[in-house]
């Protein structure tokens, strides 16, 4: 059996209104909803495997406010030695169990100096530093309208600080040099990761309504004085979880209702 048809018939009993990918050091969020079903990324046939700290390799069920959720601990990542198609993985499951909507969270590097380590920022555009987005079809980056709209409610009623950035696609898996960002920087960027926007611009070819927002973890290269590391970036995912989850728990409610 094929890796989507195991996954649509794992939860075939389901009709989730929604999908999250879950970024590093993220899964918490996890804690406050009605989990039902749990499947392993090990037990699917063909399914590829995470190796990146902090992205534990799940598909979850579960519900919250009567929205029916399905999560995904754990991505795939060009340094990882995957492929355009296995980095797509998360999304192609997504659709294939009927899901339309999705949010996308990841943990990035901070270059905006309007903003500060631990905000989280709505995606409003990416810029693409891999020359890999060519392989997609041509599609917009850019928040919509009537999403932005949405995200901005969900933020206000949450009583979460929600700012908005261009994100800043780059393989990885090292951090960027100090010279890196500023070149990031004068082409407008304002966040930097090593996912997410082939993410969007698949579930955008595919019709579906995306939600993306950073975690803005750590100061990019030549920013801040102190080194970069991964644990840094864990640290102040869990640091602002709370905010974090307080805020996706509402957008999904807003966007199930």
């Amino acid at each position: 059996m094929k890796k989507f048809d195991f996954i649509k018939d794992y939860f075939s009993d389901a009709k989730p209104e929604l999908g999250i990918v879950l970024g590093s050091g993220l899964n918490n969020l996890l804690d406050s909803i009605d989990i039902e079903k749990t499947l392993s990324y090990a037990d699917i046939p063909g399914f590829p495997q995470s190796t990146v700290p902090g992205h534990e390799g799940a598909f979850v069920l579960g519900k919250s406010d009567n929205v029916q959720i399905l999560a995904a601990k754990g991505r795939f990542h060009f340094y990882e030695g995957y492929d355009l198609e296995t980095v797509l993985s998360i999304m192609k499951s997504f659709n294939a169990v009927g899901i339309k909507k999705v949010i996308i969270t990841n943990a990035a590097g901070l270059m905006d100096p309007d903003h500060e380590p631990g905000d989280i920022l709505l995606i409003k555009d990416c810029i693409d530093m891999t020359t890999q987005a060519s392989a997609l079809k041509a599609g917009t980056t850019a928040i919509g309208d009537s999403e932005r709209q949405m995200a901005l409610k969900a933020a206000d009623i949450s009583n979460v600080k929600l700012g908005e950035g261009v994100y800043v696609w780059t393989t990885g898996p090292s951090y960027e040099t100090p010279s890196e960002i500023k070149y990031f920087q004068s082409l407008g960027g304002d966040l930097v990761g090593m996912s997410t926007m082939p993410e969007i611009m698949w579930a955008r070819e595919h019709e579906m309504e995306v939600y993306p927002f950073s975690c803005a973890t750590n100061w990019a290269a030549g920013i801040a004085s102190q080194p970069l590391t991964h644990e840094e970036v864990n640290e102040t995912a869990q640091h602002v979880r709370e905010d974090l989850t307080r805020y996706i728990l509402t957008l999904c409610k807003l966007i199930g209702d």
